[in-house]
């Protein structure tokens, strides 16, 4: 069985997929560490990770790092050109109660609202243009927006929900319209890859999907994003159907 198997992920908290995000942002040197000393880089303690070790079903760090570097060679060994492992992982995640949980209490969010804009910058500003069609397609009034310069400090009614996407939730621009949006009445809805991202925490809700960075570089540019948006793909679409259904009950209840 995978040391990260669908069972064992479900088991995960929020803390746990932080240290679980650690884990294969430093995969090479995790072998080389002790317990404290990734418990100090990790900013968790040492009790923190023999539970995850636990859940993981390994008796503690040691036998946690002997069976993650063999799965890592194995994994080397049979290495294809795209690691679709990467999603597959998230999915599973997603295919859990707690995160269809959350998913369903935004989706009840935005029915309640008439209007959905989207934000986002680079990569993520062509997912809230996607996000925005998409949810036109459903039925539901929305725009989005790809534009960091766009003039957000508008008085934004009541009746709006603001759904900002960003793997790294850093993006000065974004952090910044979030900050003006917060002072409006509208609802604010950040989709991250973390929740401890600077984003995250300032919006009223957060949906962290928790996938490897991946990083290209390319010429004299240098770092390149090139994190997959399969998860925020999923989760615009999952909302945009949930939201959909719930609006379909709405409007059959005061039918009736």
């Amino acid at each position: 069985m995978s040391l990260f198997s669908k069972q064992a992920l479900s088991q995960f908290s929020e803390l746990d997929y932080e240290i679980y995000n650690f884990i294969l942002k430093n995969s090479e040197k995790i072998a080389y560490m002790t317990i404290r000393e990734m418990a100090n880089e990790a900013h968790v303690s040492t009790t923190t990770i023999t539970r995850f070790c636990r859940k993981l079903n390994c008796d503690g760090f040691s036998e946690f790092k002997v069976r993650y570097k063999l799965e890592a060679e194995k994994s080397k060994n049979h290495q294809k050109r795209y690691d679709f492992s990467i999603v597959l992982d998230f999915l599973q995640r997603a295919n859990t109660q707690a995160f269809q949980n959350q998913l369903d209490k935004i989706a009840t969010i935005i029915a309640s609202k008439k209007h959905v804009i989207f934000l986002g910058v680079g990569n993520s500003g062509i997912i809230a243009d996607y996000a925005s069609r998409y949810f036109c397609n459903v039925g539901i009034f929305s725009t989005g927006v790809n534009n960091p310069m766009f003039p957000i400090n508008l008085e934004v009614p009541s009746e709006t929900i603001i759904i900002t996407l960003s793997v790294e939730g850093e993006i000065e621009a974004l952090v910044n319209n979030s900050e003006i949006l917060k002072r409006s009445k509208a609802t604010v809805v950040s989709i991250t890859n973390s929740k401890n991202s600077t984003l995250a925490k300032m919006t009223d809700y957060n949906i962290s999907y928790y996938i490897q960075r991946e990083l290209a570089y390319e010429n004299s540019w240098g770092k390149v994003d090139i994190t997959s948006q399969i998860p925020a793909m999923y989760i615009i679409e999952a909302l945009a159907k949930l939201t959909m259904l719930k609006k379909q009950s709405i409007k059959t209840t005061s039918e009736c």
